[in-house]
């Protein structure tokens, strides 16, 4: 599935919403809305890094590299 940054906001804002204690929220994913409640938290979590992944990918931003730098000769 393609996210938009709007798919991520909206995950966002129902992370902010569980966190600051309202039972349950509605996401609307793909033109399907889904009701996420406070122990689903953790999916919601994962489910912003995986939209934050996939938009880092298509802006060819992803950190698919480490640099390391030292200053003995390493």
């Amino acid at each position: 599935m393609a996210y938009t940054s709007a798919d991520l906001d909206e995950i966002t804002a129902a992370i902010v919403a569980l966190a600051k204690g309202q039972r349950v929220v509605s996401v609307r994913l793909d033109g399907k809305e889904i009701e996420y409640g406070k122990a689903d938290l953790a999916a919601l979590k994962s489910l912003r890094a995986e939209i934050t992944a996939e938009l880092a990918t298509a802006a060819g931003t992803s950190d698919d590299y480490v640099y390391v730098s030292t200053s003995k000769g390493y």
